[in-house]
């Protein structure tokens, strides 16, 4: 089969760490939620996004790096992205569908089963999606778990999911899975060791993080210059507005990334940058990524929709397992 896969982008591949979010404490992000903390419920989170300042005032993020967010005027969120086809958040049940249609496809993403605990933070969810073209299609779903530890960290994802390309005539199935665990110690995120396998192949990530001199993370928020992640992905959306676990206690000042895959062994290390706001919100940062943190005050929300980047063609597709099947299709 001659492959013309889409670069769908990255989801839950390249991940470096859990999402953003923290109980109502002195400085960090604000929660809500009547779930039992094994999970089962989806109850939306009428503070999606929000901040607890070190002066006391709250503001919600709106920006990070690519994406942007918009709010309902409850408070929930209403849709997060990049370009012109976001992610638009229902509830009841809580879901997230991404509709992209034109230039002769369709192609649309479904995350559902939206699990979470009594923190409001993300245990599991499922993902569906589904691409057709003139001359090409792709279907396939998965299913993903989250736990933390009782610091409210993210400790392990993991997901596995099957799907088929279909071009020419010609069909092709695959099976996905990932593995992400984390190390904390003080609060502090130490060490973060990613798993990618399809079909009896294997890639790792290993990521060891350094602290010396490190700025106090009064917000507890993540931001995407130490996320090994795509940060206009999904679930990158989501990391940055409260969803899954409690971000760091400092800010990492460097990061030692080793990849081995079925070429050998890659090392690189990143030197982690921080510019604050007087309130201790991030503004700009650098390092595996480079980029700015945007907010607004909690009085106000963002109009409903997102800002429009360029408009969103067939390559910009950030499904959860297909974007690790690309991580493999052409060896």
């Amino acid at each position: 089969m001659n492959k013309k896969f889409f670069d769908y982008g990255k989801s839950f591949s390249r991940m470096g760490m859990a999402v953003v979010a923290a109980l109502a404490l002195t400085a960090g992000f604000a929660s809500c939620g009547d779930d039992d903390d094994e999970g089962g419920s989806s109850t939306p989170n009428t503070e999606s996004g929000v901040l607890e300042t070190t002066s006391g005032k709250k503001v919600r993020v709106t920006g990070a790096g690519n994406l942007t967010y918009s709010y309902n005027s409850d408070g929930t969120l209403a849709s997060f992205g990049y370009g012109s086809h976001p992610y638009e958040a229902s509830y009841n049940p809580f879901t997230f569908t991404q509709d992209n249609y034109g230039n002769g496809y369709k192609d649309v993403s479904v995350v559902s089963n939206i699990r979470t605990n009594g923190s409001g933070y993300i245990t599991g969810c499922t993902e569906k999606y589904d691409y057709e073209s003139s001359d090409s299609e792709e279907h396939g779903s998965g299913s993903v778990s989250v736990s933390y530890n009782d610091k409210g960290n993210v400790t392990r994802i993991k997901g596995s999911g099957s799907g088929y390309y279909i071009e020419d005539g010609q069909k092709e199935k695959y099976s996905s899975s990932f593995d992400y665990s984390f190390t904390w110690n003080d609060g502090k995120l130490r060490k973060a060791v990613y798993t990618f396998v399809e079909d009896g192949e294997k890639d790792v990530e290993t990521l060891v993080f350094d602290y010396d001199d490190a700025k106090a993370n009064v917000t507890l928020q993540y931001v995407p210059n130490f996320l090994n992640e795509e940060s206009d992905s999904f679930l990158a959306g989501l990391f940055f507005i409260g969803y899954v676990g409690k971000g760091p206690s400092y800010f990492p000042t460097g990061v030692d990334y080793t990849m081995k895959d079925y070429e050998g062994t890659e090392n690189k290390y990143y030197n982690l940058t921080y510019s604050l706001n007087s309130d201790g919100t991030v503004y700009r940062y650098g390092g595996m990524e480079s980029g700015y943190m945007s907010y607004s005050s909690v009085s106000g929300t963002t109009p409903r929709s997102v800002s429009m980047a360029p408009a969103a063609t067939d390559k910009v597709k950030r499904s959860i397992f297909s974007s690790i099947h690309r991580r493999f299709m052409n060896r």
